[in-house]
């Protein structure tokens, strides 16, 4: 008479791992404050250092560009450049270290939604 209804045992616990979610993600950001990525720039002058949710931690330039102990000063779009490509490429990383958090989250917690990798290929820039 209730052979229909099998999978509710599913369901519910589907809805129990749910509800963990949220403390869940709380625990995650917290450990992606601490990660760190770093990315430099194309010219190698400029290093850009991003925690695991992507804010900046630090922002180094070298010297030499500055005119510091006697290098050639770089004009300064090519120094904004710079500093524009390193921050990009150290978001970037921080978005993929970010997705693949969430995607092992995900696989630890027996969460297997359709549509979730795709989703964070598309967040992160990636071609699914």
């Amino acid at each position: 008479m209730f052979k229909g209804l099998g999978n509710l045992g599913n369901i519910a616990s589907m809805v129990g791992k749910l509800q963990e979610i949220p403390q869940k993600m709380q625990e995650l950001n917290e450990q992606m404050r601490s990660e760190r990525v770093s990315a430099s720039s194309s010219c190698n002058h400029v290093e850009v250092v991003m925690n695991g949710i992507g804010e900046v931690q630090s922002v180094e330039i070298a010297p030499e560009i500055l005119g510091v102990g006697g290098g050639e000063v770089v004009a300064p779009e090519d120094l904004q450049h710079a500093i524009r490509d390193a921050t990009n490429a150290a978001g970037a990383a921080a978005k993929q270290l970010y997705a693949s958090a969430i995607s092992q989250l995900a696989s630890d917690m027996d969460l297997n939604m359709p549509g979730v990798d795709g989703l964070l290929s598309s967040l992160t820039g990636g071609n699914g």
